[in-house]
């Protein structure tokens, strides 16, 4: 099976990914992915199939990866396209089976011009129920006839379905597609922006950029906010350096079709094994945690030993005299009482420090601090 995905169809299944599945390739219906065995990118289509009642059953839904492949749909195309089920439902294969899904419903026609966007869209709607009709429908006949406003789901009504997207952006998107073919087919074609030069996107793009981002370990994106500042920006230079991409700090269509296929970042040796002393020098919450444990360790030591000798010469006439006013002062509370309980309190500063301290080095190890 050719696996060759035009550049127009992957833009624009790498938009729609976005939208069924923001997590990526491995994503099963729900977010569940985390209680399978093993990645479904690491499972065979064969396999997918046969755990399609299973999942239905403990999911709600057999769909799966970053289309959110039916197990119905998996057995159609398997048949149609003469797979022999034991090739992987890998990134490229599942790029591959949405692609044939786009020509069944009129891929080509679209850009060819023979088919309308509202059309096409219907398709869409009809194959992705995250996505919404695009001009009034009528669908089904008699009882059964139901009248859809443009932006409902195809599947509205289910108690199950709605639409996820408004359809302006959708509109937005196949008109893009159309022009990326369009800008391919020309003999001269209009000049590129410069490699990684941002697009204009919006903010539930970038919402779901900073995402996405932050589940692959580029926690210095910062808040999942949806505005584009300037620890976003560090996050996309970092996965554009990580993943082969053109430097910059925008988030164009080669971005959003990299976030879908990478994989979580890797920890370093060296950052996984920091020493503590480094660590301090990297991260100022943990030189903090360290300074207030070493604060609280010596001022408990003090407190111990005054309230040591203030127990041994409370009882010295001379040293006596000169500590009566501080206890007169506090009352009929011994002075070994008082240190006692400062060094009470600086143990479990101690205490607390040390914890910060042990998290921001275990941060920093991790990954989760950058």
């Amino acid at each position: 099976m050719d696996k060759t995905v035009p550049s127009g169809a992957a833009m624009l299944l790498a938009f729609i990914g976005g939208i069924e599945a923001p997590h990526g390739f491995d994503t099963v219906y729900g977010n569940n992915q985390a209680k399978l065995p093993k990645p479904l990118t690491s499972m065979t289509i064969d396999e997918v199939i046969a755990a399609g009642p299973r999942w239905t059953k403990s999911f709600g839904s057999s769909a799966a990866g970053l289309l959110q492949f039916m197990r119905a749909t998996l057995i159609r195309l398997k048949k149609k396209l003469g797979l022999t089920g034991k090739e992987l439902l890998d990134g490229p294969m599942q790029m591959a089976l949405g692609y044939e899904l786009l020509k069944e419903r009129g891929f080509a026609e679209l850009v060819a011009g023979t088919k309308s966007r509202t059309a096409f869209g219907l398709g869409l709607a009809q194959e992705w129920a995250s996505f919404p009709v695009l001009a009034p429908t009528v669908k089904g006949t008699g009882k059964a006839k139901r009248t859809l406003k443009r932006g409902q789901s195809y599947y509205a009504g289910d108690g199950v379905n709605k639409a996820l997207v408004a359809p302006e952006k959708v509109e937005a998107m196949l008109d893009k597609v159309k022009a990326s073919v369009s800008a391919v087919a020309a003999p001269d074609p209009a000049p590129t922006p410069p490699a990684g030069a941002a697009d204009v996107i919006d903010a539930a793009t970038v919402k779901r950029v900073q995402q996405q981002l932050k589940d692959l370990g580029y926690t210095e994106v910062g808040d999942v906010d949806g505005k584009p500042g300037t620890m976003t920006a560090t996050a996309i230079r970092a996965f554009r350096a990580d993943n082969a991409l053109p430097a910059g700090d925008g988030t164009d269509d080669d971005m959003l079709l990299a976030l879908q296929k990478a994989k979580p970042r890797a920890i370093a040796p060296e950052r996984a094994n920091a020493p503590p002393d480094v660590v301090r020098e990297k991260v100022p919450e943990a030189r903090t945690s360290w300074l207030a444990k070493i604060g609280a360790f010596f001022t408990g030591i003090f407190a111990l030993v005054g309230s040591f000798f203030d127990g041994v010469i409370g009882n010295l006439g001379a040293a006596s005299g000169y500590i009566q006013p501080v206890k007169d002062a506090a009352g009929d509370v011994p002075g070994w009482v008082w240190m006692l309980a400062i060094a009470g309190v600086a143990g479990g500063l101690f205490l607390v420090a040390r914890h910060g301290e042990q998290k921001s080095i275990e941060a920093f190890q991790t990954g989760a601090r950058r």
